[in-house]
């Protein structure tokens, strides 16, 4: 830890910490609480000493967002900084997909300034109580303390997994006055085993070597990009059909072995997890905001490898697992090979191989009736969201990252859209919901990978939700292009479709002449937005130019300027 120099102040000892802890940005919404922090960097870059860089955005959300998408991309803790309780309630739910999400980012703010401030009920005002049911961690710094014991606890809680969001306040006076020497630490969590159980590797081993028709669900074991690999590894040599989902990409779409990119929020491949006599769920999210149709028959074993084994007790499908194994995936997958490989006779390995040839064939069958579905709506007006998803996977490379969030159209980008690569896949979090989020989340994983084209797929109304102007701005100002489509219904979608499960489906399409919510008569312009912001913006309504509208698009993000293309789409 590093030891505070005399007569520094509180900005001060906080730059150098964050020096000495591989800070290399801070995404910054400012406030008056943080002016002394803001000056103290300014000095620093003009002394040309070593400190954080500054990320300005214009609104809170859009800062954790970014810090999100950022932390997503590196792998490693971020910081945001903004205006005490006011500014943490304008990052609102952009701090909840932290959570669900299980981001590592450091949230700190200036206290409130009015004294013996009271709530309604006349208790003390508690402003870390606005987030503290979403983050693993809160303090507030105080003018006896050493500040760095208190940011080095917290980016070590940030960064034990299950990583997470934490908050640090600043109370009054600490970053202009020489701080004191109180250290501070967090409580402990428990560390997790370094190396799994042999006998739990056992059984696990055994339970998918007998099976016959064995299926691997995976969820953000994707977010260690070794873990893909191994995931590979492992389905080919039990001969496991694997669903991943879109939260990350955690196995590669274009695999004989893996029916396609399974969404959250849909059920196109719901119908494997009855079939199966063994499931190994690996950092699985289960069940989902909406839960999935089918459950596994009785007489299926489960094994299950996650950090969060009991997901904050979330059942599976009503049970429990018959082999848990708690830890990270990534090591546990290796230790798992290693006892499968061995135990596999001839026999079993020829009857694996002729399984895999099987679903080889099935998977070639499946993708093409996919195609050929996207084909077969090519003419329709407005788009057909599967041709519009089928279009943007032959306009991308492997390498582009997309960073999504279609609640209403998962199961067009589960059907249509491939990604073979780690890391080039991105979702907010299972039970997360929090919408706009890729807006800010696209413009973070570009600062981080700046060589990377990065796409943004957002709905309408998510992308009003957005704050764009906001976003592109950031975008054209530290010159990280990317690029932005709107899947435009003019409506939220997803509520239609479940209130349409409950009454009469006129009720909530407008037709009976009255607004219940849904629709978003006379949308704004979009595209006009975009130029506003300094950005290319262009209006898709005819199918057939399509193709021509993301290739020149992704030339004006290639060209440094971000771009938006906002699709009508089918409702």
């Amino acid at each position: 830890m590093m030891k505070s120099r005399r007569g520094a102040k509180g900005a001060e000892i906080f730059v150098e910490t964050l020096n000495g802890l591989g800070v290399d940005r801070i995404f910054l919404n400012p406030g008056i609480d943080l002016v002394p922090l803001m000056v103290t960097l300014a000095q620093c870059k003009a002394s040309e000493r070593k400190a954080p860089r500054v990320t300005l955005c214009t609104d809170e959300s859009v800062a954790v967002a970014a810090a999100h998408g950022s932390a997503m991309v590196t792998g490693k803790p971020q910081m945001v900084a903004v205006f005490e309780d006011v500014g943490l309630l304008q990052g609102g739910g952009a701090i909840v997909n932290l959570k669900y999400g299980r981001m590592p980012v450091v949230l700190v703010s200036g206290t409130n300034s009015i004294p013996r401030r009271t709530n309604w009920r006349g208790e003390p005002a508690d402003q870390r109580g606005i987030i503290r049911d979403y983050v693993k961690w809160d303090h507030e710094i105080t003018t006896n303390e050493d500040i760095s014991s208190v940011l080095a606890e917290a980016f070590r809680v940030a960064s034990v997994e299950p990583c997470g969001p934490v908050y640090v306040a600043i109370g009054g006076g600490v970053l202009s006055a020489e701080p004191g020497s109180d250290a501070v630490a967090a409580p402990k969590a428990a560390d997790p085993a370094p190396k799994p159980d042999g006998v739990d590797l056992q059984r696990a081993s055994e339970i998918l070597i007998a099976a016959e028709n064995p299926l691997i669900m995976a969820a953000y074991s994707g977010r260690h990009p070794e873990s893909v690999a191994l995931l590979v590894d492992l389905a080919e040599m039990v001969g496991a059909r694997v669903i991943t989902t879109d939260l990350r990409m955690n196995f590669p779409s274009t695999h004989p072995l893996c029916p396609g990119i399974d969404s959250i929020l849909g059920g196109t491949y719901d119908h494997y997890i009855a079939e199966a006599d063994a499931l190994l769920l690996v950092d699985y999210d289960f069940p989902g905001p909406i839960g999935k149709r089918f459950a596994p028959r009785a007489d299926a074993r489960i094994v299950q490898i996650d950090m969060e084994p009991l997901k904050n007790g979330a059942p599976l499908w009503g049970r429990h697992a018959d082999v848990l194994i708690r830890g990270d995936s990534a090591a546990i997958l290796r230790f798992l090979n290693a006892v499968i490989r061995p135990c596999l006779t001839q026999d079993k390995v020829l009857r694996i191989r002729g399984r895999c040839e099987g679903m080889r064939r099935e998977h070639e069958s499946v993708k093409a009736e996919f195609r050929a579905k996207a084909a077969a709506e090519a003419g329709k007006r407005p788009l057909s969201p599967d041709w519009l998803c089928l279009c943007i996977n032959e306009a991308i490379d492997d390498d582009a990252v997309i960073v999504h969030m279609l609640p209403s159209n998962g199961d067009a980008l589960s059907r249509q859209i491939r990604r073979t690569r780690p890391g080039t896949m991105f979702s907010w979090g299972n039970n997360a919901g929090s919408m706009g989020w890729p807006l800010g989340a696209a413009l973070g994983a570009k600062l981080a990978a700046p060589d990377k084209m990065v796409v943004s797929l957002i709905g309408d109304g998510g992308f009003i939700y957005g704050c764009p102007v906001a976003t592109l701005w950031g975008a054209a100002a530290y010159h990280a292009p990317f690029l932005t489509i709107i899947f435009n219904n003019q409506s939220y979608a997803i509520f239609r479709e479940s209130a349409s499960q409950l009454c009469d489906e006129r009720l909530v399409t407008g037709d009976m002449g009255f607004e219940v919510g849904i629709d978003i008569k006379n949308p704004p312009d979009f595209a006009a937005v975009a130029r506003a912001c300094n950005a290319y913006g262009q209006t898709v309504e005819e199918p057939y130019i399509l193709p021509s509208a993301l290739r020149s698009a992704i030339d004006e993000v290639q060209r440094g300027r971000s771009a938006v293309l906002d699709v009508k789409i089918q409702g």
